[in-house]
C-alpha cells in the first residue's frame, strides 16, 4: 500500500513538473529549407532607412499627412529568437524616433529573416507610438513583439 502511494505521488510530481505541450525544438537552421539565423542588427542603416521610407509613404498615401521620421536615438535590441530556436529567426528592437516636428516617440520593430520580397532578405515590421491609427498593435505599440 505504501509503495503504491509513493508511486502515485511520484507520477503526480512528474506530471506537475513536466512542461505542458512541450515540443521538440529543431533549430530553424536545420530544416529542409533552412534559415541562416543571420538577422540584421537593430542599428543597421538599411533597416532604419526602410522604416523611415515606409512610414513616410504610408502617412502620405493613406492618411494625407506630412509626418516623417528624421532620425533615431537610443536604438537597442530587446530580444533575439526569444520565442524559440525552431521559429523563424527575428530580432526585436526599440528606439526613439525623432519626428520632423521635433517630437520624440517610442518605436518598436522586429527584423524578420527571409521575409523580404519573395523570401529574399530580411524584412521589418514596426509600430510608432501615436501613429498606430488602426490600433493593430494596441495603439501604444504594446502588442508588437519586443518584450
Amino acid at each position: 500500500m505504501r509503495r503504491a502511494s509513493l508511486a502515485l505521488a511520484s507520477l503526480v510530481a512528474l506530471a506537475v513538473l513536466a512542461p505542458a505541450n512541450a515540443r521538440e525544438e529543431i533549430p530553424a537552421e536545420g530544416r529542409y529549407a533552412p534559415f541562416s539565423g543571420i538577422v540584421d542588427t537593430c542599428a543597421s542603416p538599411g533597416i532604419l532607412s526602410n522604416i523611415q521610407w515606409r512610414f513616410s509613404a504610408t502617412e502620405r498615401r493613406d492618411w494625407n499627412s506630412t509626418a516623417d521620421i528624421v532620425g533615431f536615438e537610443r536604438v537597442k535590441e530587446t530580444g533575439m529568437r526569444q520565442h524559440g530556436i525552431d521559429l523563424i529567426p527575428r530580432r526585436t528592437c526599440e528606439a526613439v524616433a525623432v519626428m520632423g516636428d521635433k517630437r520624440r516617440l517610442k518605436l518598436r520593430y522586429a527584423i524578420i529573416e527571409a521575409y523580404g520580397l519573395a523570401g529574399y532578405g530580411n524584412n521589418v515590421t514596426f509600430c510608432l507610438a501615436g501613429y498606430d491609427r488602426n490600433l493593430t498593435n494596441g495603439g501604444d505599440c504594446s502588442r508588437l513583439p519586443g518584450r
